[in-house]
């Protein structure tokens, strides 16, 4: 489409409404699909069900082929953008073809949902008690799912991309003999509401909505002010309560 003799042929026709779902179903909700089932035990403590995971996978993968793909060949064939009718009986076939994909993308929508129902009324049986269900690499599989609000009792010593990977393999563990004193923040809404109004304000910039932006802005600066003037006190967990969870969660993962 960055090509102008390309984009003078091409522009307003389904050629560009195949493109775009391309990037953005194929480049980032697959992607975002693939990181919700991959971190979804690590957030919530239970492994999602994996047969409906499955389904919803091919749903997603065949019918996004489908429905968009034919699409490609009627932008080529000169059909533009929200017709409400057509004359070239030529097409018919493409869009019968595409509207079947937008079915399958729909069971594919339908198991993700059940996938989420089936897997919270069926979490006790799926609970993650080792903090590391897909064998990872990465350091955030070496605590528990959800993680400790510590997060880690002993900072981690990291010689290598995927350190957890390197310490199963050295079989040496994350946790340690004798544990110091940690200082936790206490918890602040402050990230949340912040990043709210933020959103509405890059909203109301995007569609010149002048008083939305404005309105937007102030509520974002007022709420960094007025948290950022709240004194805070942060609570400090001993060593020996911090030994007691530790063994407590490898006592956990291994029994």
């Amino acid at each position: 489409m960055a090509v102008p003799p390309a984009d003078f042929v091409l522009h307003n026709s389904v050629f560009l409404v195949a493109h775009f779902h391309n990037v953005i179903i194929g480049g980032v909700l697959f992607g975002g699909m693939a990181g919700y089932n991959y971190w979804f035990p690590k957030a919530f403590g239970f492994t999602l069900h994996k047969g409906l995971g499955a389904l919803s996978f091919w749903c997603w993968l065949i019918g996004f082929y489908l429905a968009f793909m034919p699409l490609y060949a009627l932008g080529l064939m000169g059909m533009t953008r929200r017709m409400q009718h057509y004359a070239d009986t030529g097409w018919q076939p493409y869009l019968v073809v595409a509207e079947v994909g937008a079915l399958v993308i729909l069971c594919g929508i339908v198991a993700t949902i059940a996938q989420l129902v089936m897997s919270i009324r069926s979490r006790e049986a799926r609970r993650d008690v080792t903090g590391d269900p897909w064998n990872g690499r990465t350091l955030e599989w070496s605590t528990t799912s959800p993680p400790p609000h510590y997060n880690f009792a002993v900072l981690p010593r990291v010689e290598s991309v995927d350190a957890f990977w390197k310490m199963k393999k050295d079989g040496r563990g994350a946790a340690a003999t004798q544990y110091e004193p940690i200082a936790v923040p206490p918890r602040s809404p402050n990230g949340f509401v912040t990043a709210f109004f933020a959103v509405i304000t890059g909203f109301a910039l995007i569609w010149h909505i002048t008083w939305m932006a404005i309105l937007g802005l102030v509520c974002a600066t007022t709420t960094l002010l007025v948290f950022g003037w709240i004194e805070r006190i942060d609570h400090e967990i001993s060593g020996s309560d911090l030994a007691i969870a530790e063994r407590s969660r490898s006592k956990a993962s291994t029994g």
